[in-house]
């Protein structure tokens, strides 16, 4: 999400100050405004970072862009990321869902995004929600998918490895500490690349070997 430890994060100054760090990619979550906008914001609503209980999805996007986040920060749309592009090698868009069956209005937006602006070589799409990966890869089979697994659920392995089966992403996203499990062992077999949440330790750093991190912690780790 940027460099949330010294800016705000999900806002465009933190995406900079992260780059500044060195950073190879950035990663940061997308949801759907009233009126179909994609906008970078990681909660439903805007209780931590600003105060109020107010839904994303019930704020236009013109209503989104008043709101003034911790450090006077504001929320961006998704395409006001294009100009920092250049500046990184790889971009993970992660589509946030509340339910099994919300977030579909997203997809037909996102992938209007992705074709106008041609940057399939470096974007990777993720998310916990496999309906919204599946039919993102019906519609738009060139794009990198990157599988989030989710392990808040019963026999999580089991239900995580039919879902990969059906959607046969390109990557799987897990948290460190499941790292050594056979489900990882098994994607990195069916050629997926294994990439890691959130790895702030420095020790977990050097001995995960896997192709990516995900880290908030960018200046201790390098």
């Amino acid at each position: 999400r940027g460099s949330p430890t010294y800016i705000t994060e999900n806002t465009l100054a933190s995406f900079e100050k992260a780059i500044n760090q060195g950073v190879d990619g950035l990663e940061f979550d997308v949801r759907l405004s009233r009126d179909k906008q994609l906008v970078i914001f990681h909660d439903s609503n805007l209780k931590r970072l600003a105060g109020k209980n107010k839904k994303i999805t019930h704020l236009t996007c013109d209503e989104i862009k008043e709101v003034s986040l911790e450090q006077n920060q504001t929320i961006p749309l998704l395409d006001e990321i294009i100009p920092l592009i250049p500046k990184i090698k790889a971009l993970n868009i992660e589509i946030k869902s509340d339910w099994f069956f919300g977030g579909q209005g997203m997809v037909n937006p996102l992938i209007k995004f992705l074709n106008k602006h041609d940057i399939d070589d470096k974007c990777i799409v993720s998310s916990f929600n496999p309906l919204i990966l599946w039919r993102l890869k019906l519609q738009r089979s060139q794009t990198i998918i990157g599988y989030l697994y989710y392990r808040n659920r019963l026999f999580h392995s089991w239900s995580n490895l039919i879902w990969m089966c059906r959607i046969r992403p390109d990557n799987l996203h897990i948290h460190y500490s499941l790292l050594d499990s056979w489900i990882v062992a098994w994607a990195r077999n069916k050629g997926m690349k294994i990439n890691s949440y959130t790895i702030n330790d420095k020790k977990v750093f050097n001995d995960a070997k896997i192709n990516g991190v995900f880290t908030d912690n960018i200046e201790y780790l390098k």
